[in-house]
């Protein structure tokens, strides 16, 4: 073999050992290559967990947030139905009233209080939101008819899902006797010592809770409870019969717990006291009849323009007070002011049939516990107050009473 076969073998082997070079090389940069896709795969992985997390992490913070939201607004709801079983005991302000809590607490837009007939056979709209009233004028239910009429029937709380669940003789008895103008979703009957004073209907609710049949056992014990506590306040206390206003010792009684309501609470409480000036010179001049003919009309403009969770009364012949809850005395002077024009303009009170004495009414506004927190004290100086006012000629509001001690 001569040095020409022997350079090109030598040539041969050198480019074959490059080229093996020149593959491994060029492998080791494929692995590295692969490798670093599957890295970076990983991270964009790890990466998507991480937002998965974070994601699952704010949707459980939203829903604890919405979960404590929800039980703050039903305590709240459920506060205010306990205070007002413990205060308003008046018959005909409680339909209103339980209408307006079952409303917040089942989130419902169509509520109707149902009251029981004398006889018990026959169900009235009482108080409705959300209904048409020419609809709840003619609502009329049997007992034992449609949804409201069974949920009376078997003295126990219904929702949809417990309708769906009778039987089929008696669903197909529901859908023949309801009333098709309402579409109730939960019933709940009032019932005291087995007796039914009134059933609730809630539609249109916007969203069912999940502790709802717990609250509809809530609602039904406390707001029979009311009704009940209601039907022996109407024993105990009378109204006044000429005004139709709850009468002194009721008064007085409902003052005094509103006073240590708002104590414990924070809350102002403001009244109102008016006396007819020279009533006594107006009823020679006019005659008895002429005078209860007034007191009759006050009576009814109080009971018009006070408001219900509100305390009007009589207190003494031609004397008489409101009580308004949680009120700034800036609020209450403005209902002082309104009252007080109404009166001077009523065609029944200044009747031209009257003699030329035009009557005239005086009016204290005091507040808790910016005049003083003792209502026997501050109530006594705004009724010494008043007095000096009329003895002057009457016919104005003042509010200078106490002096915020006790």
């Amino acid at each position: 073999m001569d040095m020409l076969t022997y350079g090109a073998l030598g040539l041969a082997v050198l480019f074959l050992v490059l080229f093996m070079i020149a593959s491994g090389k060029a492998g080791q940069k494929t692995v590295a290559c692969g490798m670093a896709q599957n890295e970076l795969k990983q991270l964009k992985e790890d990466d998507r967990r991480q937002r998965d997390i974070i994601a699952s992490m704010k949707s459980s913070l939203a829903t604890m947030e919405k979960d404590h939201s929800e039980r703050s607004r039903v305590f709240m709801v459920l506060l205010e139905l306990a205070r007002t079983l413990g205060g308003s005991l008046e018959r005909e302000k409680l339909p209103m009233l339980l209408s307006r809590i079952a409303q917040q607490l089942f989130d419902a837009e169509e509520v109707i209080f149902f009251k029981i007939g004398d006889e018990g056979a026959e169900l009235a709209v009482a108080e409705s939101i959300g209904l048409d009233a020419k609809i709840a004028q003619e609502l009329n239910i049997k007992v034992g008819d449609g949804y409201v009429g069974h949920t009376a029937g078997k003295r126990v709380i219904m929702a949809k899902e417990d309708f769906e669940n009778e039987s089929n003789l008696i669903k197909q008895k529901l859908e023949n006797t309801r009333d098709k103008r309402i579409n109730p979703i939960l019933c709940i009957p009032l019932v005291q010592r087995n007796n039914v004073m009134g059933v609730v209907s809630l539609g249109r609710i916007q969203r069912r809770s999940k502790e709802e049949r717990n609250l509809m056992m809530i609602f039904q014990s406390l707001g029979s409870m009311a009704l009940d506590n209601a039907g022996l306040f109407e024993k105990l206390y009378t109204k006044d019969k000429l005004t139709g206003l709850l009468n002194r010792r009721y008064f007085d009684e409902r003052a005094m717990a509103e006073l240590n309501r708002a104590k414990r609470f924070g809350h102002k409480l403001s009244f109102t006291l008016m006396d007819l000036d020279n009533f006594k010179a107006f009823i020679e001049s006019n005659g008895t009849q002429a005078g209860d003919k007034v007191l009759a009309r006050i009576g009814q403009l109080l009971n018009e323009y006070v408001r219900k969770i509100d305390i009007s009364c009589r207190l003494d012949e031609d004397k008489f007070a409101a009580a308004l809850l949680e009120t700034e005395k800036g609020q209450a002077l403005q209902f002082a002011e309104k009252i007080k024009k109404i009166i001077d303009y009523d065609a029944t009170i200044n009747d031209q049939a009257f003699s030329s004495q035009r009557l005239t009414i005086s009016m204290a506004v005091f507040t808790f516990p910016d005049d003083g927190i003792s209502y026997e004290q501050i109530f006594k100086e705004a009724s010494q107050k008043l007095h000096e006012v009329q003895a002057q000629g009457g016919n104005r509001i003042i509010d200078d009473i106490g002096g915020g001690s006790a």
